[in-house]
C-alpha cells in the first residue's frame, strides 16, 4: 500500500469514525486543509467510505501476516492509530467487525471490562438476526446494542436474548465460588459458553488503570504483588506471563469467570486491545493461543514484529 493510500484511510477514519474537524485531522497528520478534503473526495470516489470505514483497504498486507504467521492468528483488524480515545476507536472498529460475521442464531460471548462493554455499546444489529449474548463471568456490566438509523430494519429495537451471570466477579473465598459456580442458574450459562460463535474479550495490562482495580477488587499493592510474581496481563481476571502461562494466586480461586484456558477450544475468539502500554499484555495473549482474532492500534501491530 502506497502512503497516499494509508493518508487516504486514515483521514477518512478520523473524520467519520473520530469526530474530527477537517482542520484537526490537518494539524494531527501534518496535512493542509485542501490536502484533508481531496484525500476525503477520494475516499468517497473509491467506496472507502461506505456505511462504515472499509479498513481492509487500509492493511499492510505484509505485517498483517507477519503477525498472523508469527502467533498463529486467524485474523487481526488494525486500527490507525488514534490521538483521541483510542479505546472508542477500537471498540468501533470490533463493533464492525463482529456485525459482519453475524448471520441468523447467532450466539456471542462477551467478557469483563472497558473494551467488551464499549463494543457492545457500538453494535448496531440488523432486526432481522436472532442473536444471543451469554456473559463469561460475574461481574458484566451489560451494554445492549442500539440502532440508529430510522430508514433501515436497524431502527426498530432489537430484542436480543442474554443470558447475564447472576454473581460478582469476585467473592470472598474460593469455597464460595465454587458453590456458586454449581449454582443452576450460573452452571446453566456456564454450560453455554462452548456453543458460542463468537467470543469478544479484553486484554488487561498489570497496572492502576486495569478495570479489576477501577472496580476496587484489587489494590495498587496487589497490582505489585502480581507484577513480582512475573505477570504481565489478565484475561477474564486472570493474570499470566509474557509466555501466556497463568501466575499462581489467590484471586483466581474467588472468581466466578470462565477459565481462560477454555478460550483455546472455544470458536472464533476476538480480543480488542490496543495502546503501547498494553504491548506486554497482548503478547503473553498471543503466545498463550487464548485468541483467534486481534484487534488493535497499528503502533500495537508494528511493536509486534520488532
Amino acid at each position: 500500500m502506497t502512503y497516499e493510500n494509508s493518508l487516504i484511510i486514515k483521514v477518512a477514519w478520523k473524520y467519520y469514525n473520530e469526530g474530527m474537524t477537517q482542520n484537526e485531522i490537518a494539524e494531527s497528520l501534518n496535512l493542509s486543509r485542501m490536502k484533508v478534503i481531496k484525500y476525503l473526495d477520494i475516499a468517497k470516489a473509491n467506496n472507502i467510505i461506505q456505511f462504515k470505514i472499509n479498513l481492509d483497504k487500509f492493511v499492510d498486507i505484509d505485517l498483517q501476516n507477519k503477525i498472523k504467521q508469527h502467533y498463529q492468528l486467524q485474523d487481526i483488524y488494525i486500527v490507525p492509530a488514534s490521538n483521541q480515545n483510542s479505546l472508542d476507536s477500537l471498540s468501533k472498529a470490533a463493533a464492525h467487525y463482529i456485525e459482519d460475521r453475524i448471520t441468523s442464531d447467532t450466539m456471542i460471548n462477551v467478557g469483563y471490562g472497558q473494551a467488551v462493554s464499549r463494543t457492545l455499546g457500538h453494535l448496531h444489529i440488523s432486526t432481522k438476526y436472532k442473536v444471543t449474548f451469554v456473559s463469561l463471568s460475574g461481574g458484566v456490566k451489560f451494554y445492549i446494542p442500539t440502532a440508529i438509523e430510522s430508514s433501515s430494519d436497524y431502527y426498530t429495537p432489537p430484542h436480543f436474548n442474554h443470558y447475564i451471570m447472576p454473581a460478582p466477579l469476585v467473592v470472598s473465598t474460593g469455597h464460595l465460588a465454587k458453590q456458586l459456580i454449581n449454582e443452576k442458574p450460573i452452571k446453566k450459562i456456564f454450560e453455554m459458553i462452548p456453543y458460542s460463535n463468537i467470543t469478544i474479550i479484553g486484554i488487561g495490562a498489570v497496572n492502576e488503570q486495569a478495570t479489576i482495580v477501577k472496580e476496587e477488587y484489587l489494590n495498587t499493592n496487589e497490582i505489585e504483588i502480581i507484577k513480582s510474581l512475573g505477570a504481565v496481563g489478565d484475561l477474564l481476571s486472570q493474570f499470566y506471563d509474557i509466555n501466556g502461562k497463568v501466575i499462581d494466586y489467590k484471586l483466581h480461586k474467588q472468581l466466578v469467570s470462565t477459565d481462560i484456558n477454555l478460550l483455546k477450544s472455544l470458536n472464533h475468539v476476538v480480543a480488542v486491545a490496543g495502546g503501547l502500554e498494553k504491548r506486554e499484555a497482548i503478547i503473553g495473549a498471543l503466545t498463550g493461543g487464548y485468541i483467534d482474532v486481534l484487534i488493535t492500534d497499528e503502533e500495537v501491530a508494528k511493536s509486534l514484529v520488532d
